[in-house]
């Protein structure tokens, strides 16, 4: 914008170019005012904002490092619980077997659970008496 005097404030005076050759007033005025001002700021502003964005996406995002980390500790913990889970697993199947084609066991079961006893035992049940202290 002119100010009074009708002198552009805006515009950097152009250096008088050296050599046999004039260049245009074109490019001398593109080559002197570039990266020169508010848009140039700006710009800047605004790559190191998208930069900062970025930096912060990759390690604080969905997919970010320690949401990686976090998913990592939870997998090892996943994969003891499997391998708990299948020994149960494991332990429940010869349990069962054991049930359908070993008498031993059977009777075991039977007694231990149900409370089943055979002819001629005789059964013998304790039971704590509760003192008063009084």
């Amino acid at each position: 914008m002119p100010n009074p005097s009708g002198v552009n404030r805006r515009k950097r005076p152009t250096r008088p170019t050296t050599g046999s050759k004039k260049a245009s007033p074109f490019l001398r005025r593109v080559i002197t005012d570039y990266g020169s001002g508010a848009p140039a700021k700006v710009l800047g502003i605004l790559a190191w904002a998208i930069a900062l964005w970025f930096v912060a996406v990759v390690i604080m995002g969905d997919t970010g490092f320690f949401s990686i980390l976090g998913l990592r500790s939870m997998r090892s913990g996943l994969e003891e619980e499997i391998g708990v889970l299948e020994d149960a697993k494991a332990a429940a199947t010869q349990h069962r077997d054991d049930l359908e084609h070993d008498p031993w066991t059977i009777e075991k079961v039977a007694r231990e659970e149900c409370g089943m006893i055979k002819e001629g035992e005789i059964v013998y049940r304790l039971s704590e008496e509760s003192t008063d202290e009084e």
